[in-house]
């Protein structure tokens, strides 16, 4: 853990009002990275940092001198996501009692190998994915679809919500499946930013149709059976078939064997 990301989490945490302490890292024992105090709650706080997309630098550093290429990035689940989540489970669970609220506070690199972590991170929160549908009034176009993969706010109900961070700018995403997520919903943290737009609520958002869900007995690993299961929780919607969710990065390499910077 970098040293400057927990303390910038905590000034942060600090200016939101919140009363901050670090906790000292041992070798013997998994612990989280802050403690806070606000209204009487004590809130547990690990910080992680999303530095590098091995496969996004991998397609980057092949990008041959002289070439422009767009590089499609994965926005689905990732696998190395979901072992970070796991490990800020375990950090946070060690330390605090059945009623501490439980955060995990990620911030995304500034470097060239970071892309869409902010979607990357919640398609592994919620076990999106992208469907094609037609739905009643609405042209035929990509949907999210929670759970329609392993969720890891299911897998680990330890963590209360998970803030994302990218270049100042801050998103909460609520775990529905948490013991205290109503006493997180009203905790400070939330009302705060709440105020601001910043927090995705996911029981709200299925609620108000703005994405689709999956229920917990979905066939994940066959994609046939999962759009059939689909339409038999939205009848009067067609689905056409799942997507691959991905993003756009441009890469380009300057030739420099005529004195040119590289």
């Amino acid at each position: 853990m970098n040293d400057q990301n927990r303390d910038d989490v905590m000034a942060r945490l600090e200016r939101l009002g919140f009363e901050v302490q670090p906790i000292p890292e041992t070798s013997i024992s998994l612990q989280p990275d802050l403690v806070t105090l606000s209204d009487g709650v004590t809130m547990y706080v690990e910080v992680k940092t999303r530095s590098e997309d091995r496969v996004l630098r991998g397609d980057m550093e092949a990008v041959r001198i002289g070439r422009e290429v767009e590089i499609l990035t994965n926005l689905d689940k990732h696998n190395s996501i979901s072992a970070e989540v796991k490990h800020a489970s375990r950090q946070l669970d060690t330390a605090a009692q059945s009623d501490d609220l439980r955060l995990l506070w990620y911030r995304a690199d500034r470097g060239p190998f970071v892309s869409g972590t902010k979607e990357q991170i919640g398609s592994s929160l919620y076990g999106m994915r992208m469907v094609l549908a037609d739905r009643p009034s609405h042209p035929r176009r990509p949907w999210h679809c929670a759970y329609a993969g392993h969720a890891d706010f299911f897998r680990f109900p330890e963590i209360d919500g998970v803030m994302i961070e990218v270049d100042g700018l801050i998103s909460l995403f609520l775990n529905p499946f948490s013991p205290r997520a109503d006493a997180f919903a009203v905790s400070r943290i939330v009302r705060v930013l709440a105020a601001d737009d910043a927090v995705f609520d996911i029981q709200r958002a299925i609620a108000d149709g703005q994405i689709f869900s999956a229920g917990g007995d979905a066939p994940r690993r066959d994609d046939a059976a999962l759009l059939e299961h689909l339409a038999s929780r939205y009848p009067e919607t067609t689905f056409v078939r799942f997507l691959r969710s991905g993003g756009v990065t441009v890469m380009t390499t300057i030739d420099g064997s005529n004195e040119a910077s590289n």
